[in-house]
């Protein structure tokens, strides 16, 4: 069996549609996918009508962005009900604060445009397009489209000062709604470059006191297969899954190609995979995964 169960569509920052992306894990062989769009669930029936075509098995999820002092922490969602009230209610507040974030430090955006030498870009047009762009890759797509960056990747150099976009919301809550919600919360790429506990420290005890409060409030398990971790961290993932007895999970966080050894999600994501079905996972591993999460 083969899996991946961190995927991203257009209906977030992703390249593929759902029915692009159906099609691609059909190409990779994969039989079992979730999409986990960045604080949407609303691709979910697209994306199973897709993959039922294929006969692939897709589960729902989510992946919700929260803060841990002071630093971002992202928490996945499987096996959810996309419908429930609590969930929907909770992910259009992200999406709203995040939009009007992004609006109120435009302003800097464009500043750091115009010391490079760069024209401004159209706050305007900014002001009401879909959530996806309320996002750092979407601005920089935003950037390239109005032809003020020459490359997506490029926008990224420009956001300097833009803090405070992501929500002022901790793990523990998105745990508490994933939960409401029928589903199990995974810790996201726990020991990636970025977006990760490494930010908050490089303290391996400190981080292992993290994962022990996350799990003291609810958390299900960690996301130990991922294109962020080198081998020692899925050894430290591992261990410390073991210890707490969390159940582990495996994504590849997957947003389309990004083949350039110099693209901006190498700096998150290292060993970012060249097609959708290459992510490595021990085969005795994934019948367990996919058991514990849905």
């Amino acid at each position: 069996m083969k899996i991946d169960l961190q995927i991203h569509t257009t209906y977030s920052d992703g390249e593929h549609t759902p029915k692009e992306i159906a099609a691609l894990a059909c190409e990779g062989e994969l039989n079992v996918i979730s999409v986990t769009d960045h604080d949407r669930v609303d691709s979910y029936e697209e994306v199973r009508e897709a993959c039922e075509a294929f006969g692939i098995q897709a589960i729902p999820g989510v992946e919700i962005s929260t803060t841990y002092n002071g630093r971002p922490l992202h928490i996945l969602g499987y096996g959810i009900d996309v419908k429930n009230t609590e969930l929907v209610s909770f992910l259009k507040g992200i999406n709203e604060f995040r939009k009007n974030a992004f609006i109120e430090r435009f302003p800097i955006l464009n500043e750091n445009l115009r010391k490079a030498g760069k024209q401004e870009a159209d706050v305007e047009k900014f002001r009401n397009l879909d959530a996806r762009y309320y996002s750092g890759p979407g601005v920089a797509e935003f950037l390239f489209k109005q032809g003020v960056t020459q490359t997506k990747g490029e926008g990224f150099l420009y956001f300097k000062g833009m803090k405070g976009t992501v929500p002022p919301i901790e793990p523990k809550d998105a745990i508490f709604v994933i939960h409401k919600a029928g589903g199990k919360a995974i810790l996201s790429h726990p020991f990636a470059p970025k977006i990760s506990l490494f930010e908050i420290t490089a303290d391996k005890s400190e981080q292992e006191a993290m994962i022990a409060l996350f799990k003291e409030q609810g958390l299900d398990g960690l996301e130990c297969y991922q294109a962020g971790h080198n081998e020692e961290n899925v050894a430290f993932c591992l261990e410390l899954a073991k210890k707490y007895n969390l159940s582990i999970t495996a994504g590849s966080d997957w947003h389309g190609y990004h083949l350039d050894p110099n693209d901006p999600i190498r700096d998150y994501l290292p060993y970012y995979i060249a097609k959708l079905g290459d992510l490595q996972v021990p085969e005795d591993k994934t019948e367990e995964i996919i058991k514990n999460i849905t």
